[in-house]
């Protein structure tokens, strides 16, 4: 493992916490689905009045943060990839291969944007494609990880 030393001669261990943006693709598109379902329930009362705009609305709350964590899910793969492979020795995922395999989703976001563009559907359908096509990679990644290597301590 790498280590460095610290002003007070005590050697801190380097750690990846790159697996954490990779656990929350999972962790957001439950977060969405129990949005989606809060809101169904709540569009139910007269109340609220979001009428057919249920999935909208939560697209609308949600988008950002689907965008974002599409585009970094590749890179955080690559990092933490990279860190298992120079320190694990039980598991040598191939970092590159691992991004290549996490970047359908980017791909699917962009190439479903420009004609949504054009077309006039909501930009939010392409951001949520995009994410919805990183979660069964981002859990196989976990669940491969977490058998190898084991889950990693949390930084605090």
């Amino acid at each position: 493992m790498s280590s460095e030393r610290t002003s007070r001669g005590r050697v801190r261990r380097r750690r990846s916490h790159h697996w954490y943006w990779v656990a929350a693709i999972p962790a957001a598109f439950v977060l969405w689905l129990a949005t989606l379902a809060w809101l169904a329930v709540a569009s139910s009362w007269e109340a609220f009045g979001f009428g057919a705009n249920v999935v909208n609305l939560s697209l609308l709350a949600l988008g950002v943060p689907f965008a974002f964590l599409t585009a970094y899910f590749p890179l955080a793969v690559y990092r933490d990839a990279d860190y298992v492979n120079r320190t694990s020795g039980k598991w040598a995922p191939n970092p590159m291969r691992q991004a290549l395999l996490a970047a359908p989703g980017l791909v699917v976001l962009v190439l479903a944007g420009i004609p949504a563009l054009f077309v006039g559907v909501p930009p939010t359908w392409p951001v949520v494609a995009g994410f919805v096509v990183d979660v069964p990679f981002a859990v196989y990644y976990l669940r491969e990880r977490r058998e190898r290597v084991g889950t990693p301590d949390v930084p605090w």
